[in-house]
This record gives structure tokens, C-alpha cells and sequence, in this order.
């Protein structure tokens, strides 16, 4: 995770930039795309003031969202983001006299489709998700300091919101925002990226759903969430700025849960008993509250 930090960090520094009303460059409620191989970066102005930066790398599915702070300086942005500084320069493509025009602007953009998609980001030490389920019912799950910093409380926290999209807005009793295709949702406080959805719509199964949380203990936090009846996301916080996401596929077979991914080392079949397995030898429980029996 350290190497993915440092290579994204290299491509902000160099090309990435944004800031507040400046006299040249004035990009307040602003979205940007800029991209780099297998790496892209989405830095979204959320105000006058504040901005969520997000990075992908989706060679190895790790991503990363800073938030904070900006400022214009002239030619120049200056970001400060969870401890992180980061300047940019006049390079996006609305400005007539930039000779190296990197950003490409976006605009709210409907996702391709909600139902089974997962979206997740890190602010303030605490992991949220958001899983959207075909019943106009958002699944929300929130990791409270997920650095265990002392004095703090910690763990999972889950809820049920009732939403409406119409297009790109969004809304729930948790507030409102606007989709940016499948790229992130824009809250009021935070950009929130968009991590997976399945690629089998049809078809049920008791898993299906269902959330499977990390014993972290006084690590950093994870789940596996079985998006449909065939597919899952596994998510891995990395630190209080990354998280990694693997996809693929399952099967049950008998009281075991069968994972198929695109690399074989990650393919394992684990026995469910009294509502846990152990899935690459981290042990997963059921979320509370949930029944559960296994079958098809």
C-alpha cells in the first residue's frame, strides 16, 4: 500500500491542482478527472472551500480519498488534506492559455445502475459504505476510528435508508448529493467513490446481502458484502486515508461458501459454522442483528 500511495502522490504533485475563487482559475462546486495508466484521480471541490480527492488504482484495487482544505494562489491551488499538502498547478482545460492541459471537467452524470452497486470512503478516521439493494433501500455501514486511537470509541454501526435517485440527484434522510456516473457520489461533506457493482443481476440466494465483518481486533477494519447471488466485494482498510476492494464471485456448496476470483491464490473454499468462516485466514462474522440460514 505504500508503493500505491507514493505513485499516486507523484501524479497529484505533478499534474493535480485545484483551489478556491482566485484571479485566474475559480473552481468552487467543481469536478475534475485526470488519469495516468492504470491510475485516475477525481479531485472534487465541494464549496469554496473544501475538497475530496480521490485516487484509483485499478491494476491492484486500491484506493485512497484525502480531504481537506484548498486555496488559490495565483497560477496555483494549495491543498492540505488529512496531513497531507499538495499543490496544483494551472493545467485544466477550461483555461485558454495552459499549454498542458491535463483535467478533463465533469458534470452529474446518472450511474449506470444502482441496484447491487457499492460505494465507500474514509473521512475523519471513520470507513462508510453504501450498498444499494433493489427494494429502494440503501445498506449503510460505518466504521467509527478505524486507527483505534485511544479515547475513542470503535466498531461497526449499520442502518437502513430509504432513498430516491431521479437521474444524477440522490437523496436519503442522511442528506442529498449528485452521482458523477460511476465514478463517485458528491455529498455535501465528502466524495464518495463508486467500488463495484455485480456483474449477475438475477437469481437470490441466502447470502445474498448479507454482510460478513473482519475480527480485526486492533487492526484495521474489513468486510466481505455479497452483492447478488453470485458475486461479492471484499474490503480492506488499509490505513485512515486507503482502503483496497476485491471482486469476484461465489458459490454455495453445502454449509461452505465456494470464492472465485481472476487469481487463483485467491480462490478458497470455507466452511460456515455458527455464523463465521475464515476466507485467506481472516475470520469474518455475520453482521449482528441479520438471521441467517444456509441454502441456495
Amino acid at each position: 500500500m505504500k508503493r500505491f500511495v507514493y505513485t499516486l502522490l507523484i501524479v497529484v504533485f505533478a499534474v493535480t491542482s485545484c483551489g478556491k475563487n482566485g484571479w485566474y482559475i475559480n473552481v468552487d462546486n467543481t469536478a475534475w478527472e485526470i488519469s495516468a495508466g492504470t491510475q485516475v484521480g477525481w479531485p472534487c471541490f465541494l464549496d469554496d472551500q473544501h475538497v475530496s480527492v480521490i485516487q484509483v488504482n485499478n491494476a491492484n484495487g486500491y484506493y485512497q480519498v484525502l480531504n481537506g482544505t484548498f486555496s488559490v494562489k495565483g497560477h496555483r491551488v494549495d491543498v492540505t488534506a488529512d496531513g497531507t499538502s499538495l499543490y496544483m498547478v494551472r493545467t485544466f482545460s477550461n483555461l485558454k492559455n495552459s499549454s498542458n492541459k491535463n483535467y478533463r471537467k465533469l458534470s452529474p452524470e446518472a450511474p449506470e445502475a444502482l441496484d447491487g452497486s457499492v460505494w465507500a470512503c474514509l473521512k475523519d478516521n471513520d470507513f462508510t459504505f453504501y450498498y444499494f439493494q433493489n427494494n429502494g433501500t440503501c445498506r449503510k455501514g460505518t466504521y467509527q476510528n478505524v486507527s483505534h486511537r485511544e479515547g475513542f470509541d470503535d466498531g461497526w454501526s449499520f442502518s437502513n435508508l430509504p432513498y430516491t435517485a431521479s437521474g444524477s440527484h440522490f437523496s436519503t434522510a442522511d442528506g442529498e448529493g449528485y452521482f458523477y456516473g460511476n465514478a463517485f457520489l458528491r455529498l455535501d461533506s465528502v466524495a464518495v467513490p463508486f467500488v463495484s457493482t455485480p456483474e449477475n443481476k438475477d437469481g437470490t440466494s441466502s447470502l445474498k446481502g448479507t454482510v460478513w465483518t473482519y475480527n480485526s481486533g486492533s487492526a484495521y477494519p474489513g468486510f466481505i458484502l455479497f452483492t447478488s447471488a453470485k458475486d461479492f466485494t471484499r474490503i480492506l482498510v488499509g490505513s485512515n486515508v486507503i482502503f483496497a476492494v476485491l471482486t469476484g464471485t461465489y458459490e454455495i456448496k453445502g454449509d461452505s461458501v465456494a470464492f472465485q476470483t481472476e487469481a487463483a491464490e485467491l480462490c478458497e473454499t470455507c466452511p460456515i459454522e455458527d455464523g463465521q468462516f475464515t476466507y485467506l485466514k481472516k475470520n469474518y462474522s455475520l453482521e449482528e442483528n441479520i438471521s441467517f440460514t444456509l441454502g441456495q
